[in-house]
């Protein structure tokens, strides 16, 4: 159940970490530790390398000038390379530092609601901004005619428009999802929007970046695994956990990527509104995370 959990929240923008955090404080069972959450990341990593295995392959063979190589498309790619690379820096630095703070936000359902509604915040923002660039195109430039903006207009820049400051800004986006309840994929797209993207380009770069990121925390906490089994889950537990994440991960960012291109996501801020209200009832009946 948690692996599932985990693969269909990790790419809807609603944070596979808190749902992680809160499924298992309302049903009443043990807290994973921040290790089997790892392995859980892990299997969505499968996911999202499967998914994007032609786009994974594209960039490493026309970086190396293998293949048909167009005009300047070697540079475009190494260019794309170096910005994912750049985008990571800022989460592989949190990481490293706040490694105890996240763990105490572990076991913080309060703490984990309150972030809920900060992401649920950033994507309205985020489509607010998006409408407000539609609106100029539906009215043709006449800002105060207010016309009524489709869900599918987007004239965000697309992929090709990513620069160094889209990457670290993104990047320090990311690097705040360390936080259960901070959506990776919620803020990485909504603060890729409010640079200008559209919908779907901040999206599919969201996604790009997520690869380095969660491959790095892995081979980190790989030696940790091996004590995750004292917290409950052996290793046939984390296997199976990580083959659902893995297989429901990637129905998830299909569906999403599909989504941004007709929808917006304010359905999701709404439910992260609602998922917030609840742990923070439940909090006033449940009480405290009782190892806390």
């Amino acid at each position: 159940m948690l692996g599932l959990v985990q693969g269909l929240t990790e790419f809807l923008p609603v944070s596979s970490s808190g749902h992680l955090v809160v499924v298992p404080y309302l049903l009443g069972w043990p807290q994973p530790t921040l290790a089997f959450d790892v392995a859980l990341h892990a299997g969505t990593l499968v996911a999202v390398v499967a998914y994007f295995a032609g786009d994974i392959w594209y960039l490493t063979t026309r970086s190396l000038g293998i293949g048909v190589v167009e005009g300047g498309e070697t540079a475009r790619v190494r260019l794309t390379l170096a910005l994912l690379a750049v985008g990571s820096v800022p989460a592989a630095l949190a990481g490293l530092t706040l490694e105890s703070v996240v763990a105490l936000a572990f076991a913080r359902p309060l703490w984990v609601a309150g972030l809920f509604l900060v992401t649920a915040a950033l994507l309205t923002v985020a489509e607010a901004a998006r409408r407000r660039r539609a609106r100029a195109v539906v009215a043709g430039g006449a800002m105060d005619a207010h016309p009524r903006v489709p869900a599918d207009v987007d004239p965000g820049r697309d992929e090709t428009t990513v620069g160094w400051v889209d990457a670290l800004v993104v990047g320090a986006a990311q690097a705040l999802a360390l936080f259960p309840g901070i959506s990776r994929s919620g803020a990485t797209i909504a603060v890729g929007m409010l640079r200008g993207l559209s919908r779907e380009a901040a999206a599919r770069f969201s996604f790009l970046l997520m690869i380095p990121a969660v491959a790095g925390a892995t081979i980190l906490k790989v030696p940790d695994l091996a004590g995750v089994e004292a917290g409950g889950f052996s290793p046939a537990a984390i296997v199976v956990g990580a083959a659902v994440a893995a297989v429901s991960g990637y129905w998830a960012v299909s569906y999403l990527l599909r989504l941004v291109q007709t929808d917006d996501l304010t359905g999701f801020a709404r439910y992260l509104v609602l998922a917030a209200v609840l742990v923070g009832a439940a909090y006033l009946w449940i009480g405290p995370v009782s190892h806390v």
